[in-house]
């Protein structure tokens, strides 16, 4: 009797242990996986779900390149991060998958700034964590600055990236100040420009009565930002209709890149269900790519014309500019608290106001989500 109650207790310690051993051995998952191009090299780097799980990294000149498809650059590796030079990354853009062994599924991951020489605000809004534990798909959705001063070399990576459809947020002044000329790619994209003739606000509204100080253009500011979601319905709503209809990749930009494409960028990214803190970042990011200086010169350009916007900001002194050339995340909020407090959410402004409803979102996220 003694000898079967021991047996009896071995075996329920055994099926109750069961689940543990089989929780151990269970395949490792890439967790998050990053990319940084320095000085020639890429630096990728991950974690996982167990720390110093092996994984094995891959690459391929095409965010969607199945598994077969992708070129092997280590095998088992354990300590989170490999550098890969540029020739041996073999593509102008190239995109990374972390898997680790055994697992099904991992993680693709490229540099957020696609480095150009005329364009320094050119991102991809791809990789960030998003609705049901998914992210979003690389190579799908760019935002940019103007594109009037991108070079031969430029193009040649822009072209690479297949875009579809520009969604030019600027004016018909600003288009006619700094015309793009695209000759990237296999085809030229078609253009959706914005309707505009000038922009909606008179630039001398944010400045005040009196000469203009930093805190008045900054709160002035942000009320502008509060007015952009109404006052471009019409562009953010064509462009919604254009992500779902699949036009994609689709490329986003104004002149500097982060005011009108900010917004824009920041209602896509809300609508795949990032979280909030990711959006704010994406759109703070801008203010550590733009050179306050440039942006000085290229409106003192549009000042030869007739656009009186242009002319007033090239004449504006450094502390005024540096306000006004800012992506403080306080700016995007103040966009996104905006639609909240009138339509009761972000949610709820894309389907009452741009026609994004529901199954319209549910259809975004399973095509612009992975």
């Amino acid at each position: 009797m003694l000898i079967r109650n021991l047996l009896t207790a071995a075996c329920a310690a055994a099926v109750l242990a069961a689940p543990a051993v089989q929780a151990r051995t269970a395949p490792a998952q890439v967790t998050e996986a990053s990319v940084v191009l320095k000085d020639g090299t890429y630096q990728v780097s991950w974690k996982t779900s167990r720390p110093g799980a092996p994984v094995d990294l891959y690459v391929a000149a095409s965010p969607d390149a199945p598994l077969k498809a992708m070129r092997k650059l280590a095998d088992n590796d354990t300590d989170g991060a490999a550098g890969v030079a540029s020739a041996q990354a073999g593509a102008a853009r190239p995109y990374f998958y972390v898997v680790a062994d055994g697992a099904k599924t991992g993680l693709r991951a490229a540099t957020r700034v696609v480095p150009l020489e005329g364009a320094a605000n050119f991102r991809d809004l791809g990789g960030y964590s998003a609705a049901g534990g998914k992210h979003v798909r690389w190579g799908q959705v760019f935002r940019s600055n103007g594109l009037s001063t991108l070079t031969d070399a430029d193009y040649k990576t822009v072209g690479d990236l297949d875009v579809r459809l520009v969604c030019d947020l600027r004016t018909d002044q600003e288009r006619k100040t700094q015309p793009t000329v695209w000759r990237g790619g296999k085809a030229v994209p078609v253009f959706l420009n914005s309707p505009k003739a000038g922009l909606d606000i008179d630039m001398r509204a944010l400045f005040g009565n009196g000469p203009p100080s930093p805190q008045a253009v900054r709160a002035n500011f942000i009320g502008f930002y509060k007015l952009m979601p109404d006052a471009y319905a019409g562009e953010y709503k064509a462009m919604f209709e254009k992500l779902l209809a699949g036009d994609a990749p689709m490329l986003v930009h104004c002149s500097a890149g982060k005011d009108r494409t900010g917004v824009a960028s920041a209602l896509i990214l809300t609508a795949l269900g990032v979280p909030r803190a990711q959006v704010t970042a994406d759109y703070a990011m801008s203010e550590t790519l733009l050179d306050t200086e440039s942006a000085r010169r290229a409106m003192a350009a549009g000042a030869k014309s007739d656009d009186p916007n242009a002319a007033m900001f090239a004449k504006l002194p450094p502390e005024i500019t540096r306000v006004l050339m800012r992506t403080e995340p306080a700016y995007v909020e103040a966009a996104l608290d905006a639609v909240t407090e009138k339509y009761g959410s972000v949610e709820a402004y894309l389907d009452k106001v741009l026609g994004v409803d529901a199954k319209d979102l549910a259809a975004l996220r399973a095509r612009y989500l992975e």
